[in-house]
């Protein structure tokens, strides 16, 4: 092969690699867009466009997160990535992973405080993959505040469905193509911080989970910035992490986001 051509067959498959990156990124976006209304139509007392169906406590595999009176299965439908089947134990999962994704929903509208919190895990036992999110909201929660509500859904949602793409990372069933070694390369790890939570935030599955949850909501890099700018500096307000690590997370997460995030106006 003359070297122009090979040079153009490498400029080609970057140029591939780069398009199906992008792709994965629409993918999960829209995915998350879907479930995100669905949730906000079921805490609104409206229909849900995903189909979903009320469950009770019971149902539960797991102690419910908050004193939730409604309890709602969604299902979200197929995983948009295809998982890489060597990454699935065969043993277990002896015909291979249901990509299936249902939602668990669970809805306090009387609680003393604002919270949306989630998981990665199926909790109903009916999907080999899942996700679980409880909102916690006052009684007297205005609709003014429906559009907070709204970003930090979105913001969970993205946030789980990424660790739902981690595999043995974040203890998956599965993992999905485009999840290797370049992906979980950070400027920065654990060992870099002292405190527990800034090991936690320093994690490998953890960095792109947080980031990829912040981009929900972003339009570019500048409210990336701001968004993570404002995470870290709560936790640095009460003392889970220092200013020191603050600012070590922080520069870790955002060159992370610039060599994964392939979106118009992420790149400084």
């Amino acid at each position: 092969m003359h070297e122009m051509e090979y040079d153009d067959l490498l400029v080609l498959i970057r140029e591939t690699i780069s398009e199906a990156k992008k792709t994965q990124d629409k993918r999960l976006k829209a995915f998350t867009n879907a479930i995100t209304k669905s949730i906000m139509s079921l805490y609104s007392g409206r229909p849900s466009s995903l189909s979903s169906s009320p469950i009770s406590a019971d149902d539960l595999g797991v102690t419910p997160n908050t004193g939730a009176d409604e309890f709602y299965e969604i299902e979200a439908g197929v995983f948009p990535l295809a998982f890489d089947p060597s990454s699935i134990d065969s043993e277990i999962y002896e015909e291979g992973v249901d990509p299936f994704i249902t939602v668990v929903l669970e809805i306090d509208k009387n609680a003393s405080s604002f919270n949306v919190s989630a998981s990665d895990k199926s909790i109903t036992g009916v999907s080999d993959l899942g996700i679980h999110i409880a909102i916690e909201t006052p009684h007297e929660f205005s609709k003014n505040d429906m559009g907070k509500l709204r970003n930090e859904i979105a913001n969970s949602v993205r946030h789980e469905l990424e660790h739902v793409t981690q595999g043995e990372v974040s203890d998956q069933p599965a993992r999905a193509y485009a999840r290797g070694k370049k992906y979980y390369t950070f400027l920065h790890g654990p060992s870099d911080v002292a405190s527990n939570y800034a090991k936690y935030l320093m994690k490998p599955a953890e960095i792109p989970a947080h980031v990829r949850g912040y981009t929900q909501n972003a339009n570019s890099i500048e409210d990336l910035k701001r968004d993570i700018e404002s995470l870290l500096g709560s936790y640095a307000d009460k003392g889970l992490i220092s200013s020191v690590e603050k600012e070590v997370i922080f520069d870790t997460w955002i060159d992370w986001s610039q060599s994964n995030i392939h979106r118009k106006g992420f790149k400084n």
